[in-house]
Parts: C-alpha cells; structure tokens; sequence
C-alpha cells in the first residue's frame, strides 16, 4: 500500500508498506478520503509542539471497513465509517466513561502517533463510526473538525434563543457557527478579517457578519442589537496571542460564558485578564471531543442540518498531497477546506 511518511519538517517521502492486519479489537480501514487540518501545515513545518519525526500524517478521514481482528463482529466487515483518531488506554475512568479526551495516556492519530495518510489504517473498533446512506463519505472525513467546533459550542451549555458572537470564520468557526444553530441560539453574529469567509458564514446561517478589517466590532454590535452588551456567548476560534480573547474581555458584560476553541500560543498577551476575575466572567476550556459529539454530529450531518459542501474549496489526488501541503504552508494558493481523494 502507499505510505506519506514525513520524514523531517517539509520533507515528505511517498512509500511502499506491507498491508497492516488489525489486532484484537480492531478493524483495519480502507481509507477513502482525507481532510487537511489547520495543524497539519503546523506539523509539516516542524512547530507543532507534540509530534517527532518521523510520522504519517493525517487525522481527518473516512473509508471502509474491510477487516476486522479477533473479538470484532465481522458483519462489520463492508461498513461506511468516520473515525475518532485517539488512541487510548481503555482503563482508566475516563475511557470507561468515554470521555477520551481526559485519558492521561491519549495519544491522536497523525500527531502523537502514526495517521491514515496510507491506504489502510487500523483502529480500536469502537474508534469507527458507522455512516447513514444520507452522509458521503466525503462529509465523513469532516466530522472530525466539525466535531472540534461542536464539542466547544456544546461546553458554554447554550440555552434557546441565546444571541453568540463567534470570532474567526475558518472552518472551524464555521462549524460553530452551524453546531450553536443546531443547539438553538438565536441571533449569531460572525466577525473575520476575510470577506470571503464571512459570505460562507453568511451562506450557512450567520444572522449577521462583521468585517473587522474595515468596521469596528463594538459599533457593528451595537448596530445589530443596540449594545454590545446584548451579546450571551462569545466563542475565540483564533486563538493565538490572545488578542482576540483579549478583544473580547473588553466587550463582555459582566457574568456572560466565553468559549477558547482556537488554539492559544504558549506565549501570549491578554493584558484585560483582570476584567475576566471583577467581571465574574465564565471561561470554557475545550479540547477535541467525545464519542457522543461523533454520534450527534453524524446525525446532523446525515439529516443535512450541518452541511459541509460549501466548505470544501480543494480537492487533490493523494500523489498532489505534497505539493498541496507545500503550497498551503508557502501560501501559493489560497484554500479553505482541502479533500484528498485516495482514488487508489
């Protein structure tokens, strides 16, 4: 089988592998189509602060079941999946309470250990989802990201008709954006420095957009609901140096729920941090996800109330991957959400 292989920052190298066979428990995957993440130029660059080299990439995927190891029904065998890339120690409470992603010894597919940028990847059983006929496979290869955003929307416990700002329209802010839909907000409002993502949030539900390269967040605010101060929930899903968190503890009223989604640098710059302690402000943490957000987001999928293909602005070959990651990390091209179809 093909084997991407990064060998060291920006070398990847394209291989030959025997066909793996699953262990007991498992079920071996025929990988059908991948989804480049935000993190997977972070880790071709060699800056992602949990991967060494070398390792396979790749931990947004779908395919088909087509082995399975022992204690594993075999009627398994020719079923549709998503895939929850952790691996685990299966013991501890966490994992008897499927809350994976408080197992001290979690380990994500593509980062920590080795992904599914190959044609077959095996996996603990219970790791593979079975798809509806409704889902593509294509949107099964998404659940992964949008699940990321719906796990953070679901931690501020939303309550009907709550108005939300989300800050950052990549895919990630845009999932959020359809999952606090899903979840019953009312007005949600969507600012980004990008117009073409903001027409996306546009297009898939937002109430309405702000365009922070040109307008000023409070005066848009007020301009759509009277005062900034109307806003319930807000959600970062930049990150970074905090500056937009810190944007946000400016704004705020007093006693309202902020969600982190985006990912914040070690080294950051909140310098309104003391508002967040006299306003008696609620900050949500959030990290990756649990079965039950799998579970709930197929069925969303699958009933067409999150939709993924206005999102998808590449699709490449798993032999252009390369350059694909090289491109985006070179910013050749411009891209939004990359499919790669393994066609093999």
């Amino acid at each position: 089988m093909r084997k991407l292989i990064l060998k060291a920052p920006y070398e990847l190298e394209m291989t030959q592998a025997p066909i793996p066979e699953p262990g007991a428990g498992q079920v071996r995957i025929h990988v059908k189509k991948l989804g480049i993440c935000g993190s997977d130029p972070t880790i071709y660059k060699g800056l992602h602060p949990y991967v060494t080299y070398p390792r396979v990439m790749g931990h947004e995927f779908s395919g088909v079941i087509d082995a399975v190891g022992a204690n594993v029904d075999p009627a398994r065998i020719g079923q549709r999946v998503t895939v929850i890339p952790h691996i685990v120690c299966g013991e501890c409470d966490a994992c008897r309470a499927e809350i994976y992603n408080f197992c001290e010894q979690l380990k994500c597919a593509g980062a920590e250990d080795d992904g599914a940028h190959c044609d077959y990847f095996c996996i603990d059983a219970k790791m593979a989802l079975e798809i509806p006929d409704t889902m593509s496979l294509e949107a099964a290869a998404m659940v992964e990201p949008a699940c990321v955003a719906y796990h953070g929307a679901r931690r501020a416990g939303l309550k009907g008709g709550e108005t939300v700002l989300i800050i950052g329209a990549g895919p990630i802010g845009v999932f959020c954006l359809q999952s606090v839909r899903a979840l019953g907000a009312g007005h949600v409002y969507v600012a980004d420095m990008d117009a073409n993502r903001l027409a996306l949030a546009q297009q898939l539900g937002a109430t309405g957009v702000i365009d922070v390269s040109k307008e000023d967040l409070r005066e848009r605010l007020c301009a759509f609901e009277g005062s900034e101060k109307k806003i319930d929930v807000f959600y970062d899903c930049v990150g970074e140096k905090g500056t937009v968190l810190n944007n946000i503890l400016a704004l705020a009223r007093r006693g309202s729920r902020i969600v982190v989604i985006g990912v914040l640098q070690k080294v950051f710059n909140i310098p309104l941090l003391p508002d967040f302690v006299q306003h008696e402000l609620n900050l949500f943490g959030t990290t990756m996800y649990v079965p039950q957000d799998y579970r709930d987001m197929i069925d969303l999928m699958g009933k067409g109330i999150i939709q993924t293909e206005p999102m998808v602005s590449h699709h490449c070959s798993f032999e252009e991957l390369p350059k694909m990651l090289d491109d985006i990390v070179n910013r050749r091209i411009k891209t939004y959400k990359v499919i790669v179809d393994m066609n093999d």
